[in-house]
């Protein structure tokens, strides 16, 4: 599994943002959903849909809030992005 600049930049303001708003307690369980989840794409990577809008990424709908996009790679899974589920996806560029 790797992260996208990008996709690290963005799960770091995700995980300030709930330490800030809703405590430590929240952080750590947003933490560690995040490597749950990231747990099941290494395992089944084809788990979760195809974007029909940009070729070659995932999404998992990783909370109310938040999608978590990705790609499969050759040898490795590469995480691209941690999007709020409120922006337009016509501002989403990969």
């Amino acid at each position: 599994m790797r992260y996208s600049l990008r996709a690290r930049q963005e799960e770091i303001k995700l995980l300030e943002y709930i330490l800030e708003k809703f405590g430590q307690k929240s952080a750590k369980e947003v933490y560690q959903k995040i490597e749950e989840v990231l747990d099941i794409i290494s395992g089944m990577p084809e788990i979760y849909p195809a974007s029909r809008k940009q070729k070659g990424l995932r999404k998992c709908v990783f909370s109310k809030q938040t999608s978590l996009y990705y790609r499969i790679q050759d040898d490795y899974i590469e995480v691209v992005s941690f999007r709020a589920n409120r922006k337009s996806p016509k501002k989403f560029k990969s």
